[in-house]
């Protein structure tokens, strides 16, 4: 309930992406980076020696922050595919990027393009070793899903996924006990089928991603791995917070346009706490590492 609750020009802004990058890297799970990094160190096929540069395809790579998490964390040289329909959002992502080393600090070398999803998995996951995203898949249809997980296991790479939302939002009081009046579970309940809308493709995800991930990967042959990467906001992710809870607003007016004035009770009540310091907030997320099985003899 992120990205898919705010507006289509919020989500994609430089502006969001940034914000919203220091609560994404907090977040992330360092074991499965671990994971996937000692799975392409051992990566060898005939055309691709141990020695040779890693592809990495990031899809809907925005400006740039799912790079800037995971190619510091990696060995090796690396070679990164960035893919976004938006080539203004390409070029901060190139700018932003330029400087980054391997964990052991080889070069990571920069490709963009200018695509959309489904003509990426379509051309731009040929030769990659790993294709990930990050805060992608609510926003998707299970369709998309299948034409991924069969282009990965096509060229039998790994995938990374990082940050798709699991539906779980909770404010917690200062003790920490969360709380769940009937107003937060009007709103969320709301949030949620606002989420499910139909982004172009069909009726998204939401937060049934992380569980279709997991089907259609699994069944596509990979072995998987899942963490769970909550949001944990308080006063120190103040801007986020007033952003976030903006889009929440204008997607609850937009789903029950007849429930403004609860709405706006609602919205006002939490915010304030939230900005007294009175209330925390997490908001759930869960990260896939889906593996190729090896064929079998």
């Amino acid at each position: 309930m992120t990205e898919a609750t705010l507006d289509a020009d919020a989500v994609f802004s430089d502006q969001w992406l940034t914000l919203r990058e220091s609560a994404d890297h907090l977040a992330r799970d360092a074991q499965l980076t671990h994971a996937v990094d000692r799975w392409l160190s051992q990566r060898a096929t005939p055309a691709q020696p141990l020695s040779a540069a890693r592809t990495i395809v990031d899809l809907g790579c925005g400006s740039g922050s799912n790079v800037r998490f995971l190619a510091p964390r990696l060995h090796g040289s690396q070679h990164w595919r960035l893919v976004d329909h938006d080539a203004s959002l390409l070029a901060h992502a190139r700018l932003r990027c330029e400087h980054l080393k391997s964990l052991d600090g080889q070069a990571v070398h920069l490709e963009t393009r200018t695509a959309s999803l489904d003509t990426a998995w379509s051309r731009d996951l040929e030769g990659a070793d790993l294709v990930t995203a990050s805060a992608l898949f609510d926003l998707l249809a299970p369709q998309d899903v299948e034409a991924l997980a069969d282009a990965c296991a096509r060229y039998r790479c790994a995938a990374l996924f990082a940050l798709s939302v699991d539906g779980h939002i909770r404010f917690h009081d200062a003790s920490g006990a969360a709380l769940a009046s009937d107003d937060d579970r009007f709103a969320f309940t709301a949030l949620a089928a606002h989420q499910r809308r139909d982004k172009g493709a069909g009726p998204a995800m939401g937060s049934e991603a992380p569980r279709l991930l997991r089907e259609i990967f699994h069944r596509h042959g990979f072995n998987l791995r899942e963490a769970s990467t909550p949001w944990r906001l308080g006063q120190e992710s103040l801007p986020l917070v007033e952003s976030l809870m903006a889009g929440w607003r204008r997607a609850l007016e937009e789903q029950v346009p007849a429930q403004r004035n609860r709405i706006a009770h609602w919205h006002g009540q939490r915010l304030e706490a939230m900005l007294q310091g009175q209330l925390s907030l997490t908001l759930g997320h869960r990260d896939l590492l889906a593996i190729p099985r090896e064929p079998q003899p």
